[in-house]
């Protein structure tokens, strides 16, 4: 049988990020991807206009009436949008099962727009990231997290091994918890560095820097990649290692795509 996986994020309507990325990943991995909506955003390749969040509520329900149908092998988070979204999806996954939960923490978009408050963070860092088992912040989000400056791959280690501390604290779930720090962000070299921390082990995974402005949605792609290939039976470096392999694919065959920032292209694999 063909192993099932949910996303559950904002929806995306240029298609490039979110749900509409996510399942592009699952099913280029040969997933079947289950998916619960918790924002409705409107954008193109040009920037975010407006979000609309989905009531909370709904946003339970989604989820509880997947988890109590659908065997799943792993979830992946991505834009929550509110504190209220946040508890609700926290307060969904007593029936989630062992499956590996891996989230995208999501604050803000390319151009600057807030797509998690301040406050939401909290609630996030209080109720959900208990349940998370592998955090994939890039520099940025990892910056706020920890109210540090991240300037060198040094730091990026010591950042990762630092939220890793923080999330073996919170801990509601069995599985030893995981940081994957994108470094794409950090221009101080010709190649592009991600930092993996898992079991008080670090490994770096590093790939030429890739010149090429079509970037949208490169977050969602290898978080969801890490999740599906965690998903597929892949241990968590083997997973790390493979999905940092398939983003730097994606960016590499992104394209124009309307007047802005064009999409990664992860259906690259299907080719």
């Amino acid at each position: 049988m063909r192993k099932a996986v949910m996303t559950i994020a904002g929806s995306d309507p240029g298609g490039g990020a979110g749900i509409q990325q996510d399942i592009k990943v699952f099913t280029c991995l040969g997933l079947y991807s289950c998916a619960a909506i918790t924002a409705l955003t409107v954008q193109n390749t040009q920037g975010v206009k407006a979000v609309e969040p989905v009531s909370p509520h709904i946003v339970a329900q989604q989820v509880e009436a997947v988890l109590e149908d659908i065997d799943l092998s792993g979830v992946k988070l991505g834009m929550m949008a509110t504190e209220e979204n946040v508890e609700a999806v926290a307060s969904a996954f007593y029936k989630k099962g062992k499956c590996p939960v891996v989230a995208d923490p999501v604050m803000r978009s390319k151009n600057g727009a807030v797509l998690l408050s301040d406050s939401a963070w909290k609630q996030y860092e209080e109720q959900l990231l208990p349940w998370v088992d592998f955090l994939t912040p890039n520099l940025q989000e990892a910056s706020f997290i920890l109210s540090m400056s991240i300037g060198s791959v040094e730091d990026m280690k010591k950042a990762a091994r630092a939220i890793c501390s923080m999330m073996e604290r919170k801990r509601k779930s069995s599985l030893a918890p995981g940081v994957y720090l994108k470094g794409g962000h950090l221009e101080s070299s010709d190649k592009s560095v991600d930092v993996f921390c898992y079991k008080d082990a670090l490994e770096l995974f590093s790939s030429d820097r890739i010149r090429n402005v079509h970037t949208h949605g490169t977050g969602c792609t290898l978080s969801s990649a890490f999740c599906g290939y965690l998903a597929l039976g892949h241990e968590p470096f083997e997973a790390a290692r493979l999905a940092k392999e398939f983003v730097t694919m994606a960016i590499k065959a992104g394209f124009p795509l309307g007047k802005g920032i064009g999409p990664v292209d992860p259906l690259i694999f299907l080719k």
